[in-house]
């Protein structure tokens, strides 16, 4: 048994890593990625990151650049780096 599911069972959590609260989102998301146009559905945003569903796996580390699908948005493109990948879907940190 994994170490995570005998905290979960023990009703521990993990430490929240995160700087900013995340926002749930649903809808469309536009990446690039080697030399390639993907879409994806957009789960969750902050100020730092981006949580995105995608059926195929990103290396973690790799670059992206995101059309960020809000109104108002600048920049309307960033970069990002992929930090974790579960082949479901993956997080990406944006880099400023």
């Amino acid at each position: 048994m994994k170490l995570a599911s005998i905290k979960a069972k023990l009703g521990i959590r993990p430490k929240e890593r995160r700087t900013f609260q995340r926002q749930a989102h649903s809808g469309s998301v536009f990446f690039a990625a080697r030399k390639q146009l993907f879409e994806g559905q957009l789960l969750d945003f902050s100020r730092s990151g981006l949580g995105i569903k995608f059926p195929r796996k990103f290396v973690v580390g790799e670059n992206l650049v995101v059309a960020l699908p809000f109104e108002n948005a600048k920049p309307a493109k960033c970069s990002a780096r992929v930090v974790w990948c579960n082949g479901k879907g993956f997080g990406a940190k944006l880099v400023r």
